[in-house]
């Protein structure tokens, strides 16, 4: 789990990500900004998932 300041600093670098979104000419740099804004975005909101192991059946 992440505390609020983890919370507070993706929260900042999914706003940044957008800002450079919207300023990119480059609609791959667009594309690649907008997908690390959401990365951010739910990173802040939900914090770490865990991380299952695969479960062996047989």
């Amino acid at each position: 789990m992440i505390d609020q300041k983890d919370r507070a600093y993706y929260a900042q670098r999914a706003a940044e990500e957008l800002e450079l979104a919207l300023a990119a000419t480059d609609s791959e740099a667009k594309a690649a900004h907008r997908e690390l804004q959401r990365a951010y975005l739910e990173r802040a909101s939900i914090g770490d998932r865990p991380v299952s192991a695969p479960e062996v059946v047989g």
